[in-house]
């Protein structure tokens, strides 16, 4: 007796090999669901599914070395023909046979890892692969942490990479769904300590492990510190730490955590540049790699010293007027101009790659050729000119909230001077008052809000550039007449231990330099010849 669409009993008459193969499987796929000379059943048993599979135990050994096991030695499974697979299910082991006898499986977002999971335990790599190539196609923010570690799990490597790529670029989506609150605390700690994860700032950070936390109950809340500790507060503003990470009852009950926030906020309002070095921003945030900036009269140049390498950013100001000083302070560099420009004080933003003037600082406190520093978590404006009369005023500037405040003033009237600070010292120094050098040099007590009076220079001077390291001054250049404009070959350096200004050595061509910097526990002096 013929069954309804058997046509195995004709002879296939496709000559073409590949067509032949093709006829050949299709038949035995027919008497497969005929169970014509079927000698093996797949049972299928579990809470939710029962059901048994009538197969070829040939084709089953041919195309899975797991069958090939289980069905070609002396064991149970092959003297009874019966291969219970447990943690599976029924429609899984349906699409399975339909795939190992025709090479075509109905992939949707369903089955899909249901699939992978059966596709490896039966060693199946062809599956494997078609199931990976689907589920990177569907990738989206509410199944990439499962197509993620379902590839860690069945080594799908492919698969994993793109999970990875699809994850990071989309991290802030990925971790508003129920899989990511539902990840192990190393789980979570392996994305959010990566230097890939695409983030707006580190608030998205804090808002993910908070959202995390809060989910998984006091006995991970306990763990918080183990997440916390990657949250790089430095490249957060002072105001988002204080109003908001500070309070946050996850912190604030963690001794570990609190002493972390303090201890970072010491640390950057101190103006070491170790903390940033050892805690580099996440690769999304960077505008730059670590370097020094350069502002002429008409360019701005970046330094990158990995590189050994100069990149020209954009130009800084139409006007042909000198920068006075720069300084680097969160991440942008601000320079004081001289008269004849629309503000006082500009600042460039290396992540747009330009300049904008600093219209906060205006009105009355706007001096032109007015020092500027970084110093103890603020930008000081120190002296400079207005109409004509050199000033000694002094403006502390906090970029969180926009706002100025006036310190101690100096004890001499200035402009042109210079200003350089570590963690724990500020100086002014030199400078021009009615057209007379100066070889003045003032420090600040930023204790006691005062400036006192330290040994004077080895000669009267305006503009020099100056870096600080080790606690010692390094002092470069500078000019030492007006008319006409002399350039001083010298070097100086001022030990505050000793409180005396030695020279150590002269610059072989006098030269104009642009700054001069300490970077990385060496001194760089970038300038061109005059």
């Amino acid at each position: 007796m013929v069954l309804i669409g058997d046509s195995s009993w004709e002879p296939i008459k496709e000559t073409d090999k590949q067509q032949f193969c093709v006829e050949m499987m299709k038949r035995l796929d027919i008497q497969r669901k005929n169970e014509q000379f079927c000698d093996v059943v797949l049972e299928v048993s579990n809470d939710e599914d029962q059901a048994r599979f009538n197969a070829h135990r040939i084709v089953l050994c041919a195309a899975s070395p797991f069958f090939y096991s289980a069905l070609n030695n002396d064991v149970k499974e092959s003297k009874e023909g019966l291969i219970r697979l447990e943690d599976t299910s029924k429609v899984a082991i349906e699409e399975l046979l339909d795939y190992l006898y025709t090479g075509h499986v109905d992939v949707s977002q369903h089955n899909a890892f249901d699939l992978l999971k059966i596709a490896d335990f039966l060693v199946i790599p062809s599956l494997k692969e078609v199931l990976s190539k689907f589920i990177i196609q569907t990738l989206s923010s509410s199944n990439c942490l499962m197509a993620y570690y379902s590839a860690v799990n069945y080594r799908c490597f492919e698969l994993q990479e793109n999970a990875r790529e699809f994850i990071y670029a989309n991290f802030t989506r990925v971790v508003e769904h129920e899989d990511f609150l539902n990840l192990t605390i190393s789980e979570v700690e392996e994305w959010i300590s990566s230097d890939e994860i695409r983030v707006r700032g580190e608030e998205d950070v804090f808002q993910a492990i908070v959202k995390w936390a809060k989910q998984n109950g006091d006995g991970e809340r306990e763990k918080f510190f183990e997440l916390f500790r990657h949250v790089r507060l430095i490249y957060l503003s002072r105001n988002y730490v204080f109003n908001e990470i500070f309070p946050h009852p996850l912190v604030t009950n963690d001794k570990a955590c609190t002493a972390f926030v303090l201890d970072t906020v010491k640390d950057v309002s101190s103006g070491s540049e170790e903390c940033f070095f050892a805690q580099a921003p996440r690769n999304c945030l960077k505008t730059t790699e670590n370097g020094l900036i350069a502002s002429g009269e008409k360019k701005t140049l970046c330094y990158v010293p990995s590189e050994n390498k100069w990149y020209q950013m954009a130009g800084k100001t139409k006007s042909k007027n000198m920068c006075c000083a720069s300084a680097l302070y969160h991440g942008k560099l601000y320079i004081s101009n001289g008269p004849g420009v629309d503000y006082a004080i500009k600042r460039f933003d290396p992540a747009v790659n330009s300049w904008a003037p600093l219209t906060s600082y205006s009105g009355q406190m706007s001096h032109f050729y007015a020092a500027v520093v970084y110093f103890q978590g603020s930008l000081y404006v120190i002296g400079g000119e207005k109409r004509g009369e050199e000033a000694n005023c002094v403006h502390k500037y906090n970029a969180d909230t926009n706002l100025w405040q006036e310190v101690a003033p100096m004890n001499v009237s200035r402009s042109l001077l210079c200003a350089v600070a570590d963690k724990d010292t500020m100086y002014a120094i030199g400078g021009v008052v009615d057209n007379q050098m100066l070889d003045v040099v003032e420090r600040f007590d930023s204790k006691m809000n005062s400036w006192c009076r330290v040994a004077s220079m080895l000669e009267k001077k305006f503009l020099p550039c100056v870096a600080i390291l080790n606690a010692r001054v390094f002092l470069f250049g500078g000019f030492t007449s007006i008319i006409p404009l002399h350039v001083c070959s010298r070097i100086e350096m001022y030990d505050p231990t000793s409180n005396m200004w030695t020279a150590i050595q002269c610059i072989p061509a006098p030269t104009r330099f642009l700054s001069v910097t300490s970077f990385k526990g060496s001194v760089y002096v970038i300038g061109n010849e005059t």
